[in-house]
């Protein structure tokens, strides 16, 4: 990566490809990321919301769970 004078990083060139990011992307599933992007920023919050609601169920019912020993 090369720097401007005033420290500002570059972008690399369009054809550059990074070994490692490339590795990684064999194991994302970019589907998801698309269909997730086709949702507006509004229906991204509430299904994070859902999503943080399920987390404290789990949470709590773990919770319960250890209680009942």
């Amino acid at each position: 990566m090369r720097t401007t004078t005033d420290n500002r990083a570059e972008p690399a060139s369009p054809d550059y490809c990074d070994p490692v990011i490339e590795t990684y992307k064999q194991d994302v599933d970019r589907s998801l990321l698309r269909e997730n992007l086709k949702l507006t920023v509004a229906q991204r919050f509430e299904k994070f919301e859902r999503f943080m609601e399920y987390v404290y169920e789990l949470r709590e019912a773990g919770r319960k769970a250890r209680q009942a020993k």
